[in-house]
C-alpha cells in the first residue's frame, strides 16, 4: 500500500466499505441461512497534515491560496516537510504567474493582430496607420516570451508588412511623379522669365547668368523626372531646346557691347596714361622749379608747382587708406577757389602706436561736483590731437553746434587724451555758437567754455607720439579742365624727427623693410600696355656701414586696380653720410640709378633715388628711413615714388 492516499482514495475507500456492509445486513433471506461474514477490510487511515497541505498547494489557483495552505500546518509538519511545503508553495506560484503570463501575451498578441487594418491603403495616411499597427503586433511578438507558438501572428504580420509596402510603393511614385512635375512647371516659369529679360536690349552679366542658371535647372528637372513618361516631359524638353538659341543671341550681344566697353575703357586709359605720363616728368629729377610734397611741421601736406604759391591739402577723414606695411594711410585733398584745378596726396607715416599714461583723474583735475574738467583748451598738455568726437565729422572747415531747447549748453559725446566721455559747451553769448574746426591733427574747438567729464575718472589716458614722425607719399595735381596732370613723390616727417648721427663709425649690416607708393604710367601709341594709376609697394633696404654704403628693392607691387604687378625696382648701390643722408656714387661716379624690370625684361638704368635714415638707436644704428625714387622703362615707362622702413 502507499504510504498515504489522497483525498479521491479515501473516499472510495470509505464507499467500498459502506456497501459491505449494506449488503451483509440483506444477505440470507428464505433460508434462514445465515452466512459467515466476509473478511473485514480495514479503514484506511486519515491523511496526515502534510498531506492535506500538500493537497490543497497542489490545488491552488492564487499565490495567497498556496502560500496560506503551507501556512495552516506550518505548526504540524516537521522542519523538513515544512522545506518541502515552501518548495511546493514557491513551485505553484511560478505555475500561476506563468500562465498568468501566457494568458497576457497572447491577449496582446490578439489586441495587436486586432489593430491591423490592410484592407483601404488608398492614403499615406492610411499607411502610416497601418505601419504603426504593425509596428505594435511586432513587439507584442516580441514580448511574447512565455507563449510556445506564436508562428499564427508572425504570418499576419509578415502578410501586413507586405500589403503596407505594396502600397507605400504606389503612393511614393505618386508624390515623386508630383514633385517632378511641379520641378517642371517651376523651372520653366524661371527660364520663360529670365529670357523674356533678355529680350528688347543689350543684356547684363546677371541676366545672362539668371538665363544660363533657369536653363540648367530645367535640363536638371527633366534628367530628374524619372517616374515621368517621355510624352509628359516632351513639351519641356523643346522648350529647353528652343531656349538655347536666344541665350547664344544674347551672349553674343553682350560680347560685342562688353568688347565696346572694353575698347573705350582702354581708350580712357590710353587718355589718362598719356596724361599722368606727361605729368610724371616733373617728378624724374627736374629741379629748375619745386614740384614737391612737403610737411609744414603740423602734419599739413603743402605743395608747390612751378613758382605758385604753395597749396595745403587738408586731412580726408571720411576716406580710410589702407596701412603699408605698418606705415599708417591718410588721404588729404584741396580744391581751391578758382581755376586752379584738384589736389590729392596720400600719406604714409609711422605713427607710433597708442601709450598707456596716467589715470585720467591723476592726469587732470575734476571738478568736485560735476566730474567735469575745466576748460579742456586750457589743460596742462592740451593739443587739438588729442579732441575726436564722431559728431566732428567734417573733413575740413568749421562746424557749429545748436543749443538744445531749454538748455544751456550743448552736449556731445567724444574722447579726450583717448579717454571716452561727454564735452559739454556753454557758447559765450547768445549770438555765439560752439564749433569744431578741423585741425592739422584733431580739431580745435571754440565759441564758448568747452569741458569734459569722462565716463570714468579712473580711465587710463592714452598718448601717441603724434608730434615726431617720418612719412612719404605721393601727389596729384589735375587742372580745372582735367587735360594737365602734375604728379611727384615727397619723404618728409612731422616735426623734428631726430637725425642719424656718425653713421661713419658704425660696422656691420642692417636690413630695413618697409612700403612704397607712388604714381605710375605705361603709355604706347603703337598698340603696347596702357596702364596708369598709384600704387603701392614693399620697400627694403640694406646697409652696409662697412663700406658706408646702402642698396634697396622695390617689389610686390600692386596696381591702381587692386591687382599685383609683375615688377621691381632696383635702388642701386650709393654711399650713406655721417648724418645718414643717402645721395651721392656707388664709388665710381656714377649717380644713384634705378632699374625698373616688368617680368624678366629690366630696363636700361635710368633715374634717381636718394633718402635718409634718421633716430638712431640704443646700438648707435638709425631705426627709421625714407626717401624717393623714379625710374623709366624705355620710352613707354615713368614711375616717381616714395619709401618709409623700419630697421629690422
Amino acid at each position: 500500500m502507499p504510504a498515504f492516499l489522497t483525498h479521491k482514495q479515501w473516499l472510495a475507500v470509505l464507499l467500498a466499505v459502506f456497501m459491505a456492509v449494506a449488503l451483509s445486513a440483506c444477505g440470507g433471506g428464505g433460508g434462514g441461512t445465515t452466512q459467515p461474514p466476509g473478511p473485514v477490510t480495514p479503514e484506511p487511515p486519515m491523511p496526515t497534515a502534510y498531506e492535506q497541505a500538500m493537497t490543497a498547494i497542489a490545488e491552488a489557483e492564487t499565490a495567497e491560496a498556496a502560500q496560506a495552505a503551507y501556512d495552516a500546518v506550518k505548526a504540524d509538519v516537521t522542519a523538513a516537510q515544512g522545506e518541502m511545503l515552501q518548495a511546493a508553495v514557491d513551485a505553484r506560484i511560478m505555475a500561476i504567474n506563468m500562465a498568468a503570463r501566457v494568458d497576457e501575451q497572447k491577449q496582446a498578441l490578439m489586441d495587436a493582430a486586432g489593430m491591423i487594418d490592410t484592407s483601404d491603403l488608398s492614403t499615406q495616411a492610411l499607411v502610416d496607420a497601418a505601419r504603426a499597427a504593425i509596428a505594435g503586433l511586432r513587439q507584442a511578438i516580441a514580448d511574447a516570451v512565455d507563449v510556445d507558438d506564436t508562428s499564427m501572428y508572425q504570418t499576419m504580420l509578415d502578410n501586413a508588412v507586405d500589403a503596407v509596402d505594396m502600397a507605400q510603393g504606389g503612393i511614393d511614385t505618386a508624390t515623386r511623379r508630383t514633385n517632378q512635375m511641379a520641378a517642371l512647371t517651376s523651372a520653366s516659369g524661371t527660364l520663360q522669365t529670365a529670357l523674356a529679360a533678355l529680350s528688347g536690349s543689350t543684356p547684363t552679366q546677371a541676366q545672362l547668368d539668371a538665363a544660363n542658371n533657369a536653363l540648367t535647372a530645367l535640363n536638371n528637372a527633366i534628367t530628374g523626372g524619372a517616374d515621368l513618361t517621355n510624352d509628359e516631359k516632351a513639351p519641356y524638353q523643346r522648350e529647353a531646346n528652343n531656349a538655347a538659341a536666344p541665350i547664344r543671341t544674347a551672349q553674343m550681344a553682350f560680347d560685342d557691347a562688353e568688347d565696346e566697353a572694353e575698347k573705350a575703357a582702354n581708350a580712357a586709359m590710353a587718355v589718362t596714361a598719356t596724361r599722368l605720363y606727361a605729368g610724371l616728368e616733373h617728378g624724374l629729377g627736374d629741379t629748375t622749379n619745386v614740384r614737391t610734397g612737403a610737411s609744414d611741421g603740423d602734419g599739413v601736406i603743402s605743395v608747390t608747382i612751378d613758382a605758385a604759391a604753395a597749396v595745403p591739402l587738408s586731412e580726408d577723414k571720411k576716406t580710410t587708406v589702407a596701412a603699408n606695411h605698418g606705415w599708417e594711410g591718410k588721404r588729404h585733398t584741396a580744391e581751391p577757389t578758382g581755376d586752379v584745378g584738384t589736389y590729392e596726396a596720400f600719406v604714409y607715416s609711422n605713427v607710433g602706436d597708442p601709450t598707456e599714461g596716467d589715470p585720467f583723474n591723476e592726469e587732470y583735475t575734476l571738478d568736485g561736483t560735476t566730474g567735469e574738467t575745466a576748460d579742456v583748451t586750457t589743460l596742462t598738455g592740451y593739443t587739438t590731437g588729442r579732441v575726436a568726437s564722431a559728431r566732428f565729422d567734417q573733413s575740413a572747415g568749421t562746424k557749429t553746434f545748436d543749443l538744445p531747447a531749454n538748455t544751456v549748453r550743448v552736449m556731445i559725446p567724444g574722447s579726450y587724451h583717448g579717454v571716452s566721455g561727454n564735452y559739454y559747451c556753454t557758447p559765450t553769448d547768445a549770438n555765439t555758437k560752439c564749433s569744431s574746426t578741423v585741425a592739422a591733427s584733431g580739431f580745435t574747438l571754440a565759441g564758448g567754455t568747452w569741458t569734459f567729464k569722462p565716463s570714468s575718472a579712473t580711465a587710463k589716458v592714452m598718448s601717441v607720439a603724434d608730434t615726431l614722425y617720418a612719412s612719404y607719399g605721393w601727389w596729384l595735381h589735375k587742372s580745372e579742365n582735367g587735360m594737365t596732370y602734375t604728379a611727384s613723390a615727397f619723404a618728409t616727417a612731422r616735426g623734428t624727427v631726430p637725425a642719424a648721427a656718425a653713421i661713419d663709425t658704425l660696422r656691420g649690416t642692417a636690413t630695413y623693410m618697409g612700403g612704397a607708393a607712388g604714381k605710375y604710367a605705361l603709355s604706347s601709341s603703337t598698340g603696347g600696355t596702357n596702364d596708369a594709376g598709384h600704387f603701392t609697394a614693399r620697400a627694403t633696404l640694406e646697409a652696409d656701414f662697412n663700406a658706408d654704403m646702402v642698396s634697396g628693392t622695390i617689389d610686390n607691387f600692386m596696381g591702381a586696380d587692386g591687382e599685383s604687378r609683375d615688377w621691381s625696382v632696383e635702388l642701386k648701390k650709393s654711399g650713406v653720410g655721417a648724418t645718414g643722408t643717402i645721395i651721392g656714387s656707388d664709388g665710381t661716379g656714377d649717380p644713384m640709378e634705378t632699374v625698373w624690370t616688368i617680368g624678366d625684361a629690366a630696363a636700361k638704368a635710368d633715374g634717381q633715388w636718394s633718402g635718409t635714415l634718421y633716430d638712431n638707436g640704443d646700438d648707435g644704428v638709425p631705426k627709421v628711413g625714407t626717401g624717393t625714387f623714379n625710374s623709366t622703362y624705355g620710352q613707354d615707362g615713368r614711375m616717381v615714388g616714395a619709401f618709409g622702413v623700419n630697421k629690422q
